[in-house]
């Protein structure tokens, strides 16, 4: 019998991996500060200037770095959605969140796959990460909102029931199926 060298097993694997199962079943991306630092040149979206509960008032738009899949699917782990609220022009000013694919069973009781993230801009209009996780603030609130818990804030509205028929994707600019276009 011919010994298998750690090269050959994780051939195997990755070959194993084609056979047409889902690729993002236990794929895993974790987002770091420089994967939003161009998130300002992706496609923005005006997504509304009413207040949403947990999130301040003011002109609100999404940043996305891939297109809205088609209807019926769920966006590929990877897939980052930038949130923000751009009530003047200095971005330093913005309300900035995110969620990111995350994949691998991240979140299984809420937004499944997704992860949140609460960023900040700095004087040089480079994004950092304040907060991640389930909810990116907890103790916090939002813009006058309430102070999050482990099962309350980003999972409150994203986690639902209803949102699984939507990836989790509250707006519907955004959700699988949407059109792509302007």
């Amino acid at each position: 019998m011919r010994k298998r060298t750690p090269a050959a097993a994780l051939a195997l694997v990755l070959i194993g991996g084609c056979g047409g199962a889902d690729p993002d079943a236990t794929a895993t991306f974790i987002a770091l500060t420089a994967d939003f630092r161009a998130f300002q040149s992706w496609p923005r979206t005006a997504v509304g200037t009413v207040a949403l509960p947990e999130h301040p008032a003011g002109p609100r738009f999404a940043y996305a770095n891939r297109p809205p899949p088609a209807a019926g699917m769920g966006y590929p782990v990877g897939t980052i959605l930038v949130h923000t609220i751009e009530t003047s022009a200095d971005p330093q000013s913005w309300d900035v969140f995110a969620m990111a694919k995350r994949g691998g069973g991240y979140n299984a009781n809420g937004a499944v796959g997704w992860e949140f993230f609460r960023l900040g801009m700095s004087a040089d209009g480079v994004p950092v990460i304040l907060g991640r996780g389930l909810n990116p603030s907890e103790g916090h609130s939002y813009g006058g909102g309430g102070a999050t818990t482990q099962m309350a804030g980003c999972n409150t509205c994203h986690g639902t029931a209803v949102g699984d028929a939507s990836d989790h994707i509250l707006s519907p600019l955004l959700r699988p199926g949407a059109s792509s276009s302007p």
